[in-house]
């Protein structure tokens, strides 16, 4: 498929979903369903060490309030806990549950075999220039300001 110039966010996002999906559908023919989008991407950012609910809310994009529902939800599943943040007292930290840890390890066990699925069907060159690219420091999302418009001229 050729790449529909402006359709890149578009793209990228319908191959997370890709990821997104094939997990979640494993993880439920394996016994382990149940989880929304929202929380899987809050674990796959607390697994990359991400601990704070507000900075989890800023790298998904979605209020606080969303997250801390998500989280309160995977708390109640057993997958996380909440901990008083030794940083600042006004503050939780999310801490992976011990109860979950058999649902972590399978779906680590997942993505990656996703990860395999991927380069049989791209090419183990595709996927780790696609995996360099997406790991390389992109720097901070720029602003783009409107162009300057030429003012006409009155008579």
């Amino acid at each position: 498929m050729d790449r529909k110039p402006g359709l890149l966010m578009a793209q990228l996002l319908n191959r997370f979903i890709w990821f997104d999906g094939a997990l979640q559908k494993s993880l439920d023919a394996r016994g382990h369903g149940g989880v929304r989008r929202l929380e899987s991407m809050c674990m796959v950012y607390v697994h990359a060490g991400v601990r704070r609910p507000t900075e989890l809310a800023r790298l998904l994009g979605v209020t606080r309030q969303s997250v801390n529902t998500a989280l309160r939800e995977l708390e109640e599943k057993g997958l996380i806990f909440l901990e008083p943040d030794p940083e600042d007292a006004r503050c939780k930290q999310v801490r992976f549950a011990p109860e979950g840890a058999a649902m972590r390890a399978e779906a680590l066990e997942i993505v990656l075999a996703l990860e395999a699925e991927l380069e049989e069907r791209l090419g183990a060159k595709a996927v780790g220039d696609l995996a360099r690219i997406v790991c390389a420091d992109w720097g901070e999302a720029p602003v783009l300001e409107a162009p300057q418009r030429k003012r006409k001229k009155r008579a």
